[in-house]
This record gives structure tokens, C-alpha cells and sequence, in this order.
């Protein structure tokens, strides 16, 4: 299983206390993980990314779920707009994973 590292910029809130550097370590998502990560960004619901992914509802709950609790413990709409920034910016992710369709 391949893992991709996606940086949460230091600015960006989080539920989870800030590192007293400011830096906070890069997520580790796995291959999936990280298809559903970029595929938030277009703000769908649980049951489209199924259908556009090809996987199962509650697989897709599965993984929004580590998803958030990697981050951090943020909100669906944070991840949303993290991944918007990753899709946007390569330099928050290693670049092991394309972005999805647009």
C-alpha cells in the first residue's frame, strides 16, 4: 500500500492544538484515502463520491472519517476546502496522487 502526505498549512484551523513550532507533521493517507481527499473538493456527498469512486457509501464514511481524524480532527468542510488548496497548490501534497476530475 502506497501513502501520500498532504501538509495542513500552519495557518489553517484546526480542532487539534497547534505545534508550539507552528509546523504540523504531514498526513499520511493511503491510496484510497487520498482519491476521496481530493475528490471532497468538488463539495459532494457521501453517496455521489460512491458513485463517482466506484466504491460503497460506507466505505466512503470510512475514509472521510481517517481522513478528518488525520487532519487533525477537522470538519468536513475544512477537509473540503483542504483539499480545493491541495488540488490548487502541489506543494501541500508529495505529488504521489493525481487530482480527480474537475
Amino acid at each position: 500500500m502506497r501513502v501520500v502526505s498532504f501538509s495542513v498549512p500552519a495557518w489553517f484551523p484546526a480542532y487539534d492544538a497547534s505545534p508550539a513550532d507552528g509546523v504540523r507533521p504531514p498526513a499520511q493517507l493511503t491510496d484510497q484515502e487520498s482519491a476521496v481527499f481530493l475528490c471532497l473538493a468538488t463539495g459532494a456527498s457521501n453517496a455521489e463520491l460512491a458513485a463517482e469512486l466506484q466504491l460503497s457509501v460506507s466505505t466512503v464514511k470510512f475514509h472521510v472519517g481517517n481522513i478528518r481524524t488525520k487532519l487533525g480532527g477537522i470538519s468536513r468542510l475544512q477537509a473540503c476546502l483542504l483539499a480545493a488548496l491541495a488540488r490548487e497548490d502541489p506543494r501541500l501534497s508529495d505529488g504521489g496522487v493525481a487530482a480527480g476530475p474537475r
